[in-house]
């Protein structure tokens, strides 16, 4: 019984936030944390990352590629004319500073910007260096996640009071069921918040749910947390910082992850003439692909692929999307007409060389309405025109 009610509540939780697969990772952190230069390495796209608070003033985004070894095997297997990889949409936020919540900075276009993103890559700074000044002063990655996490909070807890005066005037007039239902969801929404907690660390029920999305609260949003460490700190394998953020997070923003990495050895990387022999000689990893992958996984994205020799393409869409619906992302009648998924696994395709080997051994499916869709899924869609 415990474990069919923990699985219902991962299921609810999965719903919190927009439901679509055109989602977005926004990065944010106080000002000269290294998100503007993670931007770039993610994106190869120019945006400024000089040292001076408040570079970035207009948010910056692009399509990020996401790395994935089955993609490229498929490609390299078909060789396909056109070749569409999935992709994870970022964007660059200008930094936040205390206050931001009130407009210090220019905190209220910031937390505009967030709030048209869907989840947070956190980057936090674990790296001194007299070179590149800290808004405040001295570095501490677990004070600069405080001010981050306490700003969001505040800025949900001025929507939430408003939206709250709002509900609670209509449920003064009226006995309808729903609105009284919606007032006690806000008020307790608010309670969650004043307490010191997020939104996204409090098991809601799914009727709750469709009050508190609307809302698209700050703390609603699910939170990747980067630390920047310094060139040195990656090639030794070790930051002081990374066990107390750990532990910070653990109590704060469970489930998410943390993930270090240096900017500045990622960009080495980027400028070495071989980057084959730059990570052999450093005898360190690249964490980039962690980084967009955390990022996919955080939007609760998976994809799915569709092959032949005129394209290999990845198709994106939410964990837990049917099938007629993954159908749709094609085009949407697809999705209308959709009578079923004809479907292998990429592990049976890769052991068995091709489609007529699949079906020969049973392991080719055709899936109905209720098929929901696996990370991987090889499809072709059967459509009723």
């Amino acid at each position: 019984m415990g474990k069919k009610k923990k699985k219902e509540a991962e299921e609810v939780k999965i719903i919190l936030g927009r439901p679509g697969n055109r989602v977005k990772m926004g990065i944010v952190g106080l000002p000269n944390v290294g998100k503007s230069t993670l931007f770039n390495l993610l994106s190869g796209q120019s945006v400024p990352a000089e040292n001076y608070s408040f570079c970035t003033i207009d948010p910056s985004n692009a399509q990020v590629v996401v790395p994935d070894e089955r993609y490229d095997w498929l490609c390299e297997h078909w060789n396909p004319q056109k070749r569409f990889p999935a992709s994870l949409q970022v964007w660059d936020i200008a930094g936040l500073v205390r206050g931001a919540h009130e407009g210090q900075g220019l905190g209220n276009e910031f937390l505009s910007n967030i709030g048209s993103v869907d989840a947070l890559y956190h980057c936090v700074r674990a790296f001194s260096g007299k070179t590149i000044e800290h808004v405040d002063g001295d570095v501490d990655p677990v004070r600069d996640l405080e001010t981050i996490s306490l700003e969001l909070r505040l800025k949900d807890i001025s929507i939430v009071t408003a939206y709250l005066e709002k509900v609670a005037k209509l449920a003064s007039r009226t006995k309808d069921k729903i609105v009284h239902d919606e007032y006690a969801c806000i008020q307790k929404v608010m309670e969650v918040l004043q307490d010191g907690k997020d939104i996204r660390q409090t098991k809601w029920n799914e009727k709750e749910v469709d009050f508190v999305n609307p809302l698209n609260l700050f703390t609603a949003k699910s939170v990747v947390v980067l630390v920047n460490v310094s060139n040195k700190n990656w090639r030794q394998g070790g930051n002081k910082w990374i066990k107390p953020i750990k532990k910070w997070v653990k109590k704060n923003s469970k489930g998410s992850k943390v993930i270090p990495f240096s900017a500045k050895f990622e960009q080495q990387l980027v400028d070495a003439e071989d980057s084959t022999a730059f990570l052999e000689e450093a005898g360190v990893p690249s964490n980039l692909s962690k980084i967009i992958w955390a990022g996919y996984s955080a939007l609760k994205l998976i994809h799915y692929f569709t092959v032949g020799e005129d394209e290999v393409k990845c198709w994106t869409i939410r964990n837990g999307t049917k099938a007629p619906q993954a159908a749709g992302i094609i085009h949407s009648d697809f999705e209308k007409g959709f009578i079923c998924a004809n479907t292998m696994t990429f592990a049976d395709y890769v052991e068995l060389g091709n489609e007529v080997a699949v079906k020969a051994a049973g392991k080719h499916r055709q899936e109905g309405r209720n098929y929901v869709v696996i990370d991987g899924d090889i499809l072709h869609f059967a459509i009723n025109n």
